[in-house]
């Protein structure tokens, strides 16, 4: 799919648009006046663990009386979950704070220091993955029928951006409660491309914004974790 000649040829011989955007997130049934939000992806919540994911899929996989094809395709083990589900990719992508960042914070005095494994990554994560975001894959499709499909489940998107030509870009829903702290919710992004001099769409990624904080507090915190962490090893 990498090259345009293979992606003219899925779109010639794959399902029709109709069964593909049956099997695509968003569709008539947000409420009237209802405050739509994003909690998870379809029936996986936030926050999920990889092992919870994983689990689910090889069921539903070796259910008989499913009558939906899937297979996980790739893992990379609390890290990245790759899904075919019904003809369409699934990227379930998991997040843990890094063992860097977790030896740098204070330890609690109390609590004994477990032994340090001297084999181990500093890059190491430590802590369980957890999904904080999905992103979908499929043959491409036009830009406007899906954010239309969009719109029907969320309402109309926060933002908008184009390139120069008006085409490429990326559409933005922000389904966030910022009242709380941190955010609950999530946020959408749905890429649009040129294909044949118009704006069609391949990609639509889905994040939480409770895992989206973390992660941007602790990328500031990864790249002061290795001074913090010796200057914390100087004084016991």
């Amino acid at each position: 799919m990498k090259g345009q000649s293979i992606c003219v040829l899925l779109f010639s011989i794959l399902l029709p648009w109709s069964s593909v955007f049956s099997q695509f997130p968003g569709d008539n049934t947000r409420a009237s006046g209802s405050r739509p939000t994003l909690d998870g992806f379809a029936e996986v919540a936030w926050e999920a663990s990889y092992a919870q994911v994983r689990d689910k899929f090889l069921s539903l996989a070796a259910n008989p009386q499913s009558d939906e094809k899937i297979e996980v395709v790739h893992e990379d083990k609390e890290k990245s979950l790759l899904v075919r589900r019904n003809g369409i990719f699934y990227l379930y992508r998991f997040y843990s704070t890094p063992k860097l960042v977790l030896d740098s914070r204070p330890k609690d005095k109390n609590q004994p220091r477990a032994e340090k494994d001297p084999a181990a990554d500093e890059d190491e994560h430590l802590e369980p993955g957890k999904l904080f975001s999905v992103g979908i894959s499929f043959r491409y499709l036009p830009g406007k029928d899906v954010q239309n499909k969009l719109e029907n489940k969320y309402g109309k998107p926060k933002k908008e951006t184009l390139d120069e030509k008006k085409i490429g870009g990326a559409v933005v829903w922000e389904l966030t409660d910022e009242r709380q702290a941190p955010p609950a919710g999530g946020f959408i992004i749905q890429w649009k491309e040129s294909y044949k001099k118009q704006p069609f769409t391949r990609r639509v990624d889905y994040f939480s914004s409770k895992v989206k904080a973390q992660i941007e507090k602790e990328y500031k915190e990864f790249f002061n974790a290795e001074e913090i962490k010796t200057l914390r090893d100087l004084i016991p």
